[in-house]
């Protein structure tokens, strides 16, 4: 193998499928560092090897030294982390802070980070409206400084709700679309948090791993923007998919989503979405007929 590249959370969802392009590229040699707190063995991709374990631990875990470090290994929901406030500090500031070591001590030559659009929320400053946001933010802050004070290449980009295959549809930690989906082959209700008029912009996961790879090739510093051309409101969503909905109280997040340039990842790395998610519903719904 010509190279190595290790891909934390690369047992979760939009992990595995940077873990599965990773794997067709010739002459790489792929390393998955994943804890499984939400990641999954049914994700994992033939050709690439899986260890088990925190990122706060990676100096013990992955003795090699890589060429290139793709973390995506970190908590990732926003409405659950209001109760789950020492994991995420746990996942997502100890642990990150660890890889951000790693990758300066081992003059890895490049680290890519999964950031996240909610830093770009509207309402006031993002990265203060929920615990998942501000240690995203702060990570962000944390990987220009190490470029800046330490000369560590690395790649920023962000992320917009990731849909697609091997998203998780059960549980606390389930994500929309995919929730939606269990949803509707069972034929209950879809539940919508109230208001439901809050918008989101849905990111097809293949377009996303395409995307952080490409950052990872030629991306340089931060503000790779990685997200579909529109925007839809979460009743909107559900509306696409049908039959009866019932809207409950929860936390709805951001009310609506900022829409960031795109240009640097187009124009840098040649990134283009190319499935919009009423195309996917559309699809889903002729393969899953009522």
């Amino acid at each position: 193998m010509s190279r190595t590249v290790v891909v934390t959370g690369g047992a979760g969802h939009v992990g595995s499928h940077v873990v599965e392009q990773l794997v067709a590229t010739p002459d790489t040699r792929v390393i998955s560092l994943d804890n499984y707190f939400t990641g999954r063995r049914e994700n994992h991709i033939s050709g690439a090897e899986y260890r088990v374990g925190h990122t706060k631990d990676i100096d013990e875990l992955v003795p090699e030294t890589p060429d290139l470090l793709f973390h995506l290994g970190e908590y990732a929901r926003i409405a659950t982390s209001f109760d789950d406030v020492a994991i995420v500090h746990d996942f997502n500031v100890t642990g990150t802070f660890a890889v951000a070591e790693f990758c300066r001590r081992r003059a890895v030559k490049k680290l890519v980070y999964s950031a996240s659009s909610t830093k770009f929320a509207i309402e006031g400053d993002g990265r203060h409206q929920n615990p998942y946001a501000f240690t995203k933010a702060a990570n962000v802050d944390l990987i220009n400084d190490y470029g800046r004070w330490y000369d560590l290449p690395y790649a920023i980009c962000y992320f917009y709700n990731g849909f697609g295959p091997r998203e998780m549809g059960t549980g606390k930690y389930a994500t929309l679309i995919a929730r939606f989906e269990l949803q509707y082959k069972s034929g209950v209700p879809l539940t919508v948090t109230a208001p439901g008029t809050q918008r989101r912009t849905f990111t097809y996961v293949a377009d996303l791993a395409r995307g952080i790879i490409a950052a990872g090739e030629k991306g340089h510093g931060d503000d790779y923007s990685l997200r579909a051309a529109k925007s839809y409101s979460v009743m909107q969503i559900a509306e696409a998919f049908g039959g009866d909905i019932v809207v409950e109280e929860g936390y709805p997040g951001r009310r609506d989503v900022v829409m960031v340039s795109t240009s640097k990842a187009t124009n840098e790395l040649n990134w283009h979405p190319t499935v919009d998610i009423m195309d996917y519903i559309a699809q889903f719904k002729r393969e899953h007929p009522r």
